[in-house]
């Protein structure tokens, strides 16, 4: 099995449909699906095993994007790992570029996404035009976590000798991201968005209060501080982004207005 694609949802059961169809629609050969059911309480799981019988249901312990992608990963076969989120779709050539660019040779490739804002009326994408590069990521991913995991591929290798997402809910995916980039170079696929991501108000993304927002921070401070790869100035970055979220004390709708606060400040 050469690819897998770990999709966790809860209580999605449109939604996660049309994130399967997105991946068939690839035209992949040798790939599996795994659909990771974290907790949910309506007709989820039923509907993806009646309408996607091809594809591997695993079940999540409730607990979050983060830990359902890891029994994604440990139900899966693959030797390269690819994650959507229930809410987003892969768009054309999306797996054709990622395996591409592990093909020469990386552990990690990733590509532009674009999101289409529900809550604030607008789209944009992640990374931004002009941004986004190849090669060591670790300096630029401490200034902003600017790629998400529905563009990403790992290496299962990759991926587990960094020990996966952490059970945080908010912000897992930068805490992950870290542990990779102090590993390896990242690829980059490009600049044509690979995936439509979609921002809404049931999105972890959408909950954006400055008290969730100094958790995060506080966390990162925490990993970064304990990492064999960490140093000083890095811990100093979180502590600053924390200062200056404690400061302005915004309740921000989105992660997007809290990043385009920090840019028009100079933070990133």
């Amino acid at each position: 099995m050469t690819v897998s694609c770990v999709i966790p949802v809860r209580d999605r059961a449109a939604m996660v449909c049309e994130a399967i169809a997105s991946v068939h629609a690839q035209g992949w050969p040798d790939m599996e699906i795994v659909v990771v059911d974290d907790g949910s309480v309506d007709s989820t799981a039923e509907t993806v095993t009646a309408r996607y019988p091809d594809v591997r249901l695993a079940r999540g312990n409730g607990l979050g994007p983060g830990p359902a992608r890891n029994a994604g990963v440990a139900a899966s076969r693959g030797r390269v790992i690819m994650f959507l989120d229930s809410d987003d779709i892969w768009l054309p050539g999306h797996v054709a570029g990622l395996h591409a660019a592990m093909e020469r040779g990386f552990e990690v490739a990733y590509g532009v996404a674009r999101t289409i804002d529900l809550v604030g009326d607008a789209s944009f994408c992640i990374p931004a035009p002009g941004e986004g590069g190849e090669g060591e990521v670790l300096s630029d991913l401490l200034r902003w976590c600017f790629l998400v995991p529905s563009a990403l591929a790992v290496s299962r290798k990759a991926f587990l000798a960094c020990g996966g997402f952490r059970a945080h809910g908010f912000g897992e995916d930068w805490s992950f991201l870290l542990q990779l980039a102090a590993r390896h170079p990242f690829a980059f696929v490009g600049r044509q968005p690979i995936t439509e991501r979609r921002l809404h108000d049931g999105s972890l993304c959408a909950l954006a209060d400055s008290a969730t927002i100094r958790a995060l921070l506080e966390r990162l401070v925490e990993e970064v501080r304990g990492a064999a790869w960490g140093r000083p100035e890095m811990v100093e970055r979180f502590v600053a982004l924390g200062r200056w979220v404690e400061e302005k004390n915004e309740n921000w709708a989105t992660v997007q207005e809290w990043y385009l606060a920090m840019r028009e400040e100079g933070m990133v």
